[in-house]
């Protein structure tokens, strides 16, 4: 496990709520001149403000609401910190390659004068190439050698051809040490990226060794369904897939299971240790036993993977025993405690690097259309466009059961075959009302549209709002006036499909009967409308007579 986000614990003062001084959220913060302790380290974040930035925040005095900072742009004040650290230390290995450079040319110029020093006072003086600044005596042959006068020997000059080969000799020198340079900085780098540093290396051996030497369930979910971490099987009771995952050994296959840049996420209901028959419900002393007891290595830090307890209704968060109803939601939720990746544009925060660099292609998404060659639909991607023409057109069974080789048309069809074949209680009703199905995923949109209200598609021209874009479609037609749904027996026109589907019906049966005259209705409210009539003309004959 590589490049994961250190998710331990912090140590420190927690308000709730209060204001970030940095983006003016108010949701659960930290003091800012408070000390807190993180992977060991001790940080103020004033004090990180000032160093990285030079940025002094005022009215700073006391522990108020108003001098708060809160977990996201913590951690975006992290990487701003820990980026000042790596140029600082690509400056380091800069300047030092320079001064290797400057070195190697003042060895070399006082080699080369070493060299024309030596060469000059190897070679006789001839007078002719004397410089003009001394003569010497006609009669000096006469003199004593004592008398003679020492001749100082200026340095020669250096020929042309000479110069221009040194040029080129420091040009090849100072190519070949910024070459250098460049190589060790790009080596640094490649390294860090492919080699984890000490705390990830350690988040990766406490969480072999608890998932190795422990009864604890790691799983696989997608929306609010789980998954066998080791042989991928689908199930949507916690019990069945604690149960069933005791039957692999993760001695063999959890490590060549683990996925490259996620966090685990690990179901601790139970937390028994597999190397002797010890009951054991805290995950601390869990770690506490294998170090003491079978002299298993665990590092001190916390938090190694994502923490559940997974329940059928009502799962609970283990940090805080905020309550959810789905595990999606609860997933979501954990954001909030451990979310370190944010996204520049938007400050959206994730859990993994892989799915903010998903979130981040959304920002630059082009609008692309894939149309359907038999019916001329638009879809969003190929694999859509598969699926419908494989589902509408060709009618192929795509979507297959995980526990035989059956396949199916649909995802109604299937849950029918898990129930009537495998024999799964494929049973979700509504906490709120008496609606059951056998589905989920729809039950999750039946509360999101029936209790939650989660109307996200407004009217521009009213203050109506739908769940589905295509209702806020056939709204906008009561505005414009126009009537695209048409009648394929009678040609009439209606500006909603509901109305148009309601219309259909009157070309049908028609159970709905008068007592009183031949006509009949397909609808009962259409039947007590026209019963109206009647009930207007025996009043009338009552008052005449």
């Amino acid at each position: 496990m590589t490049s994961q986000p250190a998710l331990v614990k912090l140590k420190g003062p927690i308000l709730d709520p209060g204001l970030c001084r940095c983006c003016r959220s108010i949701k659960k913060c930290r003091f800012l001149t408070s000390e807190y302790e993180w992977t060991g380290r001790k940080e103020i974040y004033s004090d990180m403000f000032m160093d990285c930035f030079g940025l002094l925040l005022s009215h700073l005095d006391g522990d108020s609401k108003e001098c708060c900072i809160c977990a996201t742009c913590v951690s975006r004040l992290r990487d701003a910190c820990a980026f000042r650290q790596q140029v600082l230390a690509c400056e380091d290995v800069f300047l030092r390659s320079k001064l290797d450079i400057k070195d190697a040319d003042l060895d070399a110029d006082l080699e080369v004068d070493r060299k024309l020093e030596v060469k000059v006072k190897a070679e006789p003086c001839d007078p002719s190439d004397t410089p003009g600044d001394y003569t010497a005596d006609h009669d000096s042959d006469n003199k004593p050698e004592s008398d003679v006068p020492e001749v100082k020997v200026k340095k020669m000059p250096v020929k042309k051809e000479l110069l221009t080969k040194m040029k080129k000799l420091r040009q090849k020198l100072d190519h070949r040490l910024d070459n250098q340079a460049l190589k060790t900085i790009k080596k640094e780098k490649s390294l860090s990226k492919q080699r984890p540093n000490n705390n990830d290396r350690m988040i990766y051996s406490n969480t072999v060794t608890i998932v190795k030497n422990s009864y604890v369930c790691p799983f696989l979910n997608r929306i609010s369904n789980y998954y066998c971490f080791y042989c991928k099987d689908q199930f949507t009771n916690p019990t069945e897939l604690r149960d069933h995952t005791i039957s692999h050994n993760p001695k063999d296959t959890f490590e060549s299971s683990m996925e490259n840049k996620k966090i685990p996420k690990i179901d601790i209901t139970r937390i028994d240790c597999r190397l002797c028959e010890i009951k054991i419900d805290d995950l601390t002393t869990l770690k506490t036993h294998l170090a003491d007891v079978h002299g298993k290595i665990i590092y001190p830090i916390e938090n190694e993977f994502l923490k559940f307890k997974l329940t059928l209704n009502n799962l609970c968060c283990t940090e805080c025993g905020s309550v959810f109803p789905y595990f999606d939601s609860l997933k979501k939720h954990m954001i909030d405690h451990f979310g370190t990746f944010v996204c520049d544009m938007c400050g959206a925060c994730f859990l993994e690097a892989t799915s903010l660099r998903t979130h981040i292609k959304s920002h630059n998404k082009v609008e692309a259309s894939f149309p359907c060659e038999v019916c001329g639909k638009n879809l969003k991607s190929k694999y859509s466009r598969y699926l419908h023409i494989a589902t509408i057109h060709e009618k192929k069974p795509t979507v297959n059961c995980y526990k035989c080789e059956a396949s199916f048309l649909s995802h109604a069809l299937r849950n029918k075959h898990l129930i009537e074949v495998h024999g799964d209680n494929r049973t979700f009703p509504c906490k709120l009302c008496d609606k059951v199905y056998n589905r989920r995923k729809t039950l999750m949109e039946h509360n999101r549209r029936n209790h939650l209200k989660v109307f996200k598609h407004q009217c521009d021209l009213c203050d109506q709002k739908f769940y589905l874009p295509s209702r806020l479609k056939e709204h906008m037609a009561t505005h414009t006036g126009e009537r695209n749904f048409r009648c394929e027996y009678c040609e009439k026109t209606y500006p909603r499909l509901q109305s148009l589907q309601e219309h259909i019906r009157s070309h049908g049966d028609r159970k709905y009967k008068c007592d009183f005259c031949n006509s009949a209705f397909t609808q009962n409210g259409s039947l007590k409308n026209h019963m109206k009539s009647h009930q207007q003309g025996y009043d009338l004959e009552t008052s005449f007579s």
